[in-house]
């Protein structure tokens, strides 16, 4: 992730642009990021859109809404000491404040992590405070990124979902099963979240076959140079070429068809 001209960094750019086009005023200025089940990177999803929202100079607050198992604080090599928890329980000194939204080594990324674990975190989330909270945090921020826990059998992310504008689902390839990931999604709508869509992860591009790959992922446009781009379809030598650019019967189609081209082209020259 740290290299900016690796094929996850600019898959991750292409997100960060998807989501400036999901609304008619642009991104949603609040996003909430979740999966379906744990472990299919909504945190690292949640970590690398902020970096490049920031990029573009937006001022980007990043909250860790999992207070259960919270992982953002440890992507970005911070203590868990105080956070949301806190802030929601009123068990954090006014001398605290200032300090609980930490700044990091990413200019205009700030981070509130989930501080302390209470034992009752849907009730948390559900109440009044942490609706006025997430207002009062989207006028200081041009975009507040939440990051919140998996869907299903938790309450959590339906509540937390009701609270932002867009809500981002991350399905990971080949973990989750279709059904598991239609059920979350339908949690989430059924909770009045406005599901924008959905971000793939852990995908590799060479599993599929060789059509599909060339056709439409076109993965090898990552490279950034390291191979010189050739054209569908050209016939030289062969190298490069799509599999029927390389067979016997396709360069013997291509002779006939030029010759019969520039037969015609030598008998409307000789005509009167």
């Amino acid at each position: 992730m740290a290299d900016q001209k690796s094929g996850l960094s600019e898959a991750y750019r292409s997100l960060r642009t998807s989501l400036q086009f999901s609304g008619a005023e642009g991104a949603p200025r609040s996003l909430l990021v979740t999966s379906s089940e744990p472990s299919e990177g909504k945190s690292t999803t949640s970590f690398k859109l902020g970096q490049d929202f920031a990029a573009l100079g937006a001022r980007v607050l990043l909250v860790d809404g999992d207070l259960r198992k919270p992982n953002l604080h440890r992507l970005f090599g911070l203590d868990n000491a105080i956070g949301l928890s806190n802030l929601l329980t009123n068990t954090v000194r006014k001398d605290d404040l200032a300090g609980i939204f930490r700044p990091t080594k990413y200019a205009n990324v700030t981070v509130l992590t989930s501080g302390t674990i209470p034992p009752n975190p849907a009730d948390l989330l559900s109440s009044q405070k942490m609706a006025l909270i997430l207002t009062n945090l989207g006028k200081r921020f041009d975009l507040v990124i939440i990051d919140a826990p998996p869907v299903v059998g938790l309450s959590d992310a339906p509540i937390l979902s009701r609270l932002a504008e867009g809500t981002l689902m991350v399905v990971s390839t080949s973990q989750v099963t279709r059904k598991s990931a239609k059920t979350a999604v339908k949690r989430l709508r059924a909770a009045g979240a406005n599901v924008i869509g959905a971000a793939m992860s852990k995908f590799a591009v060479n599993k599929f076959d060789y059509n599909y790959a060339y056709k439409y992922m076109n993965h090898q446009y990552y490279d950034y140079g390291a191979s010189t781009p050739k054209i569908e379809g050209k016939v030289d030598d062969g190298a490069g070429q799509p599999a029927h650019a390389k067979s016997p019967a396709f360069r013997r189609l291509v002779r006939r068809l030029r010759s019969a081209v520039g037969g015609f082209v030598d008998r409307a020259k000789s005509a009167p």
